[in-house]
């Protein structure tokens, strides 16, 4: 018989080990970094948590499904200048697409239910 703990990961922010997103991080004056908690490359869905250095900005992304994340600590803002801050729960529907930058830095749970593709659409 199967138990729970063959279907248990558990990942504690504490002590996790940060994987550089080097194309994000490119040209920047900060890095940009990403833990993956159960996100499928495949398929476009679960969740990851992401950081972002002081002074950097996420590269422009299409949603081809919804997109949640919840800000643990620092600011993020978007590319229609909409500041969020810690504490902040946000749902982007399907088909949104824009950056984000931070001054700050930024740490950040996110769920996405479908894939995201990199562009620069709408955001001239």
């Amino acid at each position: 018989m199967t138990s729970l703990t063959d279907f248990r990961k558990v990942s504690n922010i504490e002590n996790l080990k940060w994987e550089l997103l080097e194309e994000e991080s490119m040209g920047q004056p900060g890095n940009t970094w990403w833990h993956n908690l159960s996100y499928d490359d495949e398929t476009g869905e679960g969740s990851y948590l992401y950081k972002m250095d002081p002074d950097t900005k996420s590269k422009a992304h299409l949603h081809t499904g919804p997109e949640e994340f919840f800000l643990l600590e620092g600011d993020l803002i978007d590319s229609d200048g909409y500041h969020y801050k810690k504490g902040d729960f946000v749902h982007l529907g399907s088909g949104s697409y824009h950056y984000s930058s931070t001054t700050v830095g930024c740490t950040i749970i996110v769920t996405h239910r479908g894939k995201f593709v990199f562009t620069q659409k709408g955001l001239d």
